[in-house]
């Protein structure tokens, strides 16, 4: 799934509000509740920051990668030929 962070600030959602779900100790996901498709997800361990989903968006051709993060748990097919850096875990600050 390609997500893009971003200031949580920046975010607006122009309908609705995502319904939230603790995934984890750390980790809010957001979805929406009438289709179930998963817009957001935030950590406590970013508080400023907000990762949302490319394909939810309108346009998200306006948002190409930059880089692949957590490729150490990739699936064994999926090839990542574009050139883009690549980190096993989150990206190097």
């Amino acid at each position: 799934m390609a997500w893009f962070t971003v200031r949580k600030d920046a975010v607006a959602f122009t309908s609705g509000t995502p319904t939230a779900y603790a995934s984890s100790e750390h980790g809010t996901r957001g979805f929406c509740a009438r289709c179930g498709s998963q817009l957001t997800f935030s950590s406590s361990r970013f508080p400023d920051d907000i990762d949302v989903t490319t394909a939810s968006l309108n346009d998200p051709e306006r948002v190409p990668p930059r880089d692949h993060t957590f490729t150490n748990s990739c699936l064994s097919w999926a090839k990542w030929e574009d050139g883009l850096p690549r980190f096993a875990e989150a990206r190097e600050e």
